[in-house]
């Protein structure tokens, strides 16, 4: 059975056919709609996107249709390129927000290409992988931090009830998310997540890191207000393992050529800005 709404939905992000480039049929031309010509690289392209970009199994995928399977996925392909034509006959492709995606889709699909080409010729051993990380094993070092949650209360006769209903057994989470004016973590029970010096206020920084694992501490005054805060887990300094942040070096890495490639480019480039039409933009 056709499905023709799935065929819009799959096609729409992956096949777009100009009216413009009408061709006569090549020798491995399929199909022809109206002056378009669907090639068997076409279908291939198409089958492949619909496996997850894997070409292998598109291939076994292929291999396992039927002839009428065959017409049917052409069928959904022609249909496509008839609503894509007679949109275009309209002018659709015209409208600015149209026109923008079809220029940006096309920009973004060629930049990626244009990148995938150039990671085929980057030295991504495992001597340069571990290379990088022996020349940038500072980033790579784990620092002292604390994983908090936090209740913040306008005054201190407030936060030191809370504190002492804490230390009296209350759930934590529970006080937060009914007292907290933090409303960001109040949702999460006034967790904070891992925070590291520097991350935060000087003075809640300070009783943070002072206080044990488990430990509750406060009242603490900041610029915020008052705060009850519970440490949950402590992490000590230490230096990096290649083992555990290899994959981040691997990313890191081809960011690095990435941004060697960039350099390149951004040199070569002719780059102006109108300062003061983005000045003006938005006011």
């Amino acid at each position: 059975m056709r499905r023709f709404a799935a065929a819009i939905a799959l096609a729409a992000s992956l096949l777009v056919f100009s009216t413009t480039l009408a061709l006569a049929a090549s020798p491995d031309c399929l199909m022809k709609v109206g002056g378009e010509a669907v090639s068997e690289d076409d279908l291939l392209y198409l089958l492949t996107q619909k496996a997850g970009g894997n070409e292998a199994m598109a291939g076994m995928v292929l291999s396992g249709m039927t002839l009428e399977e065959k017409k049917d996925f052409l069928k959904d392909i022609a249909d496509l390129l008839l609503v894509s034509q007679a949109a275009a006959l309209k002018g659709i492709q015209l409208d600015p927000a149209v026109a923008a995606k079809l220029r940006w889709d096309a920009v973004n699909t060629l930049a990626k290409a244009y990148v995938e080409r150039m990671a085929a010729g980057w030295n991504m051993s495992e001597k340069a992988v571990r290379g990088y990380f022996e020349a940038h094993r500072s980033n790579y070092a784990t620092k002292e931090a604390v994983h908090v949650r936090h209740i913040l209360v306008e005054s201190e006769p407030e936060a030191r009830t809370l504190l002492l209903k804490a230390l009296a057994g209350e759930d934590f989470g529970e006080l937060a998310g009914k007292f907290s004016k933090d409303q960001g973590s109040a949702e999460r029970g006034g967790d904070l997540g891992w925070i590291q010096k520097g991350d935060t206020v000087p003075e809640f920084e300070q009783a943070a890191f002072s206080i044990r694992k488990g430990g509750f501490g406060g009242p603490v005054k900041s610029e915020y207000g008052w705060h009850v805060i519970q440490v949950l887990d402590r992490r000590p300094e230490s230096e990096g393992v290649y083992e555990a942040v290899k994959n981040q070096v691997v990313r890191d890495l081809q960011q690095s050529y990435l941004e060697e490639a960039l350099s390149r480019l951004r040199k070569d480039a002719s780059l102006s800005i109108d300062e003061k039409k983005l000045e003006a933009l938005g006011n």
